[in-house]
């Protein structure tokens, strides 16, 4: 049976806490609340991606980017949005991602990304991932954002997922963990921040760092 291992990708193989990091020093450097302004970049970015019908994640950002400027009476945010987009190019593993993908490879699983993103930046994360990813499924592709469950289908059909031995590995919890809760799929969630994850949705393996994998799998 072939085995196969989808990951979420920011927060599990990719940091992208430089985006933040952004929003937050572009408004302190303007006497600006940092922490306001990055909490209504989030709210909004994940209000735009779970309360509407689905739009580029490119424009989801420029708009969650608008949304700033008017919550905070500004005009310092759009125009940072090339910038923004650039940030995306800077997002690093973390220290443990490398090395684990390279022994998951050798231990002959196909590996497969699913992300809230779109192609032209998925290039440059497949190169900072030094091109160990067989395969991606992106919110451009199912035409959605995770948790909804059709993009969880839309993988599942394309890979044959059922027919094969089948770990999904995540950080998030909310927008990985619980729609494969639903699902019944085999799931892996790597608890970076040491939360307390809700016992309605075991079974599930628990892990800290993606160094756990090796004794997991």
């Amino acid at each position: 049976m072939d085995k196969v291992l989808t990951f979420d990708c920011y927060g599990t193989l990719l940091n992208n806490d430089i985006l933040y990091e952004y929003i937050y020093n572009l408004a302190d450097r303007n006497g600006i609340s940092g922490n306001k302004a990055r909490e209504i970049f989030i709210h909004y970015e994940d209000r735009l991606m779970y309360g509407e019908d689905y739009i580029p994640y490119d424009q989801l950002l420029l708009s969650a980017l608008e949304y700033c400027d008017m919550e905070l009476n500004t005009n310092i945010f759009v125009p940072q949005w090339d910038r923004v987009m650039e940030l995306h190019k800077d997002f690093r593993p973390y220290e443990d991602v490398i090395p684990v993908l390279k022994y998951l490879k050798a231990k002959h699983y196909q590996l497969i990304l699913m992300s809230n993103s779109m192609h032209k930046i998925m290039k440059n994360h497949l190169d900072t991932l030094e091109n160990l990813i067989n395969d991606y499924v992106l919110a451009e592709d199912t035409k959605c954002y995770k948790p909804n469950l059709k993009f969880f289908e839309y993988t599942r059909k394309k890979y044959e997922l059922m027919e094969k031995e089948h770990y999904h590995i995540a950080k998030g919890y909310w927008w990985d963990i619980v729609p494969c809760s639903k699902l019944g799929w085999n799931k892996i969630w790597v608890n970076r921040n040491h939360i307390t994850g809700s016992k309605k949705h075991l079974p599930f393996i628990e892990i800290q760092t993606l160094d756990e994998l090796k004794k997991n799998l």
